[in-house]
């Protein structure tokens, strides 16, 4: 029994009531001191904002900044910070539940920080919240990732959970680039570079894994813009075929400006480049007279 039995005694009866105001017994009130009933009840509240902040300053602070080529086998389960660039199209799976609700299926995309490529996943409910948000990853965004390290097999690779693990920084290009300089002995363009250029649409054309765009500068320069099949069906444009998105959808004649990133495809010797188009709204419709100005 407590020693301050002026708190723990009922006044009234005399029995034990401990930190009971009211007796259980005769049902007197015995007021606690002033501190006492302050910490009491601000004790739940205090517990609740503890319970924030802490979360908070795991979420912003809690993970620390790393490169991938250090991570490990006994890194295995850690939260960790990379900062990189998306270094390919992305891959895309929707799924649907029982009832035929979306389920959200799962989302994969590679990054490289310099140091080492690996893969970034997402499933269920992270994968809803990124779609829904349009908060999609493309090639050549620069991103945030906030993710959890796994290493399974031979290698590893991050787990996002949740759409506020990812942030995005995509460079808007100021000036076109002549469609020209993409053939030029001397172009020196990097992997991931991003570009803005208008041309005549010559082809569109469907394939199993992206959507090609064939467009000049009407002087017979070209070059090839590509959306890929994980973008279409990250925006809800289509569910399996490219040929499935017809709303919007360039066509043969049509003048366009085009921002994307700088890709090679081809063999070894015989390499050309390439756009990867982030989103379908980087095409826009233009003019013949915008075309001919942007590739002087």
């Amino acid at each position: 029994m407590s020693q301050n039995q002026e708190e723990t005694l009922c006044k009234s009866c005399g029995r034990y009531i401990g930190a009971w105001e009211r007796c259980p017994f005769c049902r007197h009130i015995n007021p606690k001191r002033f501190w006492v009933r302050l910490l009491k009840y601000l004790s739940p509240v205090v517990s609740v904002v503890g319970l924030f902040v802490l979360y908070y300053v795991g979420l912003y602070y809690g993970n620390p900044e790393v490169k991938l080529e250090t991570l490990t086998k006994r890194s295995n389960f850690a939260q960790v910070k990379i900062n990189a660039k998306v270094s390919a199209p992305i891959k895309y799976y929707s799924s649907s539940s029982t009832k035929g609700e979306d389920a959200g299926g799962s989302m994969e995309f590679e990054i490289d920080d310099g140091t080492a490529l690996m893969s970034v996943r997402c499933y269920d409910d992270a994968v809803r919240e990124l779609v829904d948000s349009k908060k999609i990853p493309a090639f050549g965004d620069d991103v945030t990732v906030r993710a959890s390290y796994q290493y399974k097999g031979k290698g590893g690779m991050l787990i996002l959970g949740s759409e506020m693990g990812l942030e995005i920084r995509r460079k808007t290009p100021e000036k076109a680039t002549p469609i020209k300089a993409f053939a030029a002995e001397n172009a020196k363009f990097e992997k991931g570079d991003r570009v803005m250029v208008s041309g005549k649409v010559e082809e569109v054309r469907d394939a199993r894994y992206e959507l090609t765009i064939a467009i000049n500068d009407l002087s017979g320069n070209k070059i090839t813009a590509i959306i890929p099949l994980g973008i279409l069906q990250a925006y809800k444009l289509i569910k399996e075929d490219t040929s499935e998105w017809q709303q919007g959808r360039p066509k043969a004649g049509d003048f366009v400006t085009i921002k994307g990133g700088i890709d090679r495809r081809g063999k070894k010797g015989s390499e050309y480049y390439v756009m990867l188009v982030p989103a379908v709204d980087e095409i826009t419709k233009t003019d013949e007279t915008r075309v001919k100005n942007d590739n002087i």
